[in-house]
């Protein structure tokens, strides 16, 4: 059609002056291109092998995995590398990155936008990696946001793959069993890690994010935990459980997952196989999202080659995740003349204990920065720190603590109330001044640790540019 020619004409031209312009360009393209054809994103989907991921945490590092994994295996891939996830970043990716004609897509997609654009993108395989309390000012609450993303998959003929320890997503699965597969950990491996390494006392309890039946409204009970409301989960009630899931992670705590190379195993119960893995990017919430990408890297092989079960297939998934790097401000690690600067997007409450946990964990910690923002992006309500257990964790943080940010002010009160000494604080445009002078002071072979918030993620990473020369966001 003329107008998708114009859209897709103009959408080029202008994010070719803003390119040129040092700008982004990952947004304003596409809505530029929806004005013109409201159709667009349908249109160039169209015929298109997609993957989507959309969930609470993880999105872009889940995204980035199956990039990563599906390229090392000889396909070209077009993704929203930026996290441009909304309709207009979707939109500017599928119209404005050159591929060829047997490419692969995978897109991250915000849950709110999910609903809208699922059906236009029509996915061959959809990630929901996990629901958390995010941003009620523009979400609202949980179960809304997991009606919007079961809408948007009931409008697709995806194979759908769901977290089956997060009640609310396994929930998704209600009535379209037969396309749904479930990752999770291992039940066997969480219970004993339960039992062998108790997780610390601390003053708030763990999140209450989805702790009742939403059918029953009576509240869940748990064989074992992982974090927050993730575990081996069961209604008292209905009987609404978690779901076996076919791709399961076997791990022992013993060692620390905040640290390099940790070793797992990922079973695949369809095919009988159990693969020994090393993780790449550390973390205990990255066993979820790796096992996220193997299982959606691997129920989309199976569907292309007509091989469901394979064991051949899943042992090339679980291969290709040694080709996986950190996604942009999600536990990216830079290397600094012998020292290391790690850059942790925080944004809710669970996201911000899963960081606090993984620094208190970890062997290199020389210093902790960080930075609290509240801009649309990032969420205008700040109280959802006071729900974050910095208590049971603060002596076990880096004594050097620096806070910068809008709410700098918020963020050092909260963690003086948690008993953590702050150094140095400033607003926004002090921040680079106080990371230098930390990374300044930082050892050999240590590392400074910056948790910032969305916005604030942005603004830091512009002045890493310019002080660092690392590669601009969108790249």
């Amino acid at each position: 059609m003329i107008k998708t020619s114009i859209a897709c004409l103009a959408a080029r031209t202008v994010r070719a002056a803003l390119r040129m312009m040092g700008k982004g360009a990952t947004t304003l393209p596409g809505k530029i291109a929806l004005k013109i054809d409201p159709d667009i994103i349908s249109r160039k989907a169209e015929g298109k092998n997609i993957i989507t991921v959309t969930g609470t945490n993880g999105k872009t590092t889940t995204a980035h995995m199956i990039s990563d994994m599906i390229s090392s295996m000889g396909i070209n891939v077009i993704n929203n590398i930026s996290g441009a996830n909304l309709q207009t970043g979707v939109a500017t990716t599928l119209v404005c990155e050159k591929g060829r004609g047997d490419d692969m897509y995978v897109l991250e997609v915000d849950e709110a936008a999910f609903a809208k654009i699922a059906e236009s993108l029509g996915p061959k395989v959809c990630v929901v990696t996990n629901l958390f309390r995010d941003q009620l000012d523009r979400y609202g609450e949980l179960t809304h946001t997991r009606d919007l993303i079961a809408s948007g998959i009931a409008k697709t003929g995806a194979k759908v793959i769901l977290n089956a320890d997060d009640s609310l997503v396994a929930s998704i699965g209600d009535g379209i069993e037969d396309r749904c597969v479930f990752f999770g950990m291992d039940k066997v491996s969480m219970k004993e890690n339960n039992e062998k390494y108790p997780p610390r006392k601390g003053v708030i309890p763990a999140s209450p994010d989805a702790v009742f039946c939403p059918v029953c409204k009576v509240r869940y009970e748990y064989r074992a935990h992982s974090f927050g409301h993730l575990g081996d989960f069961y209604c008292p009630s209905c009987g609404f459980k978690s779901p076996d899931s076919r791709f399961e992670v076997i791990y022992d705590l013993g060692t620390s997952p905040s640290n390099d190379d940790y070793e797992y195993k990922i079973r695949d119960s369809l095919s009988g196989t159990t693969v020994d893995m090393k993780q790449k990017v550390p973390g205990t919430h990255n066993l979820y999202n790796t096992c996220a990408a193997i299982s959606a890297v691997t129920v989309f092989t199976e569907a292309l080659k007509g091989r469901e079960g394979d064991a051949d297939l899943f042992r090339s998934s679980c291969a290709s995740q040694d080709h996986v790097s950190a996604a942009f401000g999600r536990m990216e690690k830079i290397d600094i003349d012998g020292k290391k600067l790690c850059i942790f997007l925080v944004k809710n409450p669970i996201g911000l204990d899963r960081a606090l946990t993984f620094i208190a964990d970890s062997n290199d910690k020389a210093s902790l920065m960080m930075l609290l923002s509240s801009n649309f992006a990032d969420g205008k309500d700040v109280s959802w720190i006071w729900d974050v257990d910095f208590e049971s964790k603060a002596e076990d943080l880096p004594s050097n603590i620096a806070v910068s940010g809008q709410r700098y002010a918020d963020m050092k009160l909260r963690l003086e109330y948690a008993g953590a000494k702050v150094g140095r604080s400033g607003p926004n445009d002090k921040a680079i001044d106080i990371l230098r002078e930390l990374i300044d002071e930082c050892p050999q072979g240590g590392c400074v640790y910056v948790l910032p918030t969305y916005t604030a993620m942005l603004s830091l990473r512009a002045g890493l540019v310019r002080e660092l020369g690392l590669k601009e966001f969108w790249k």
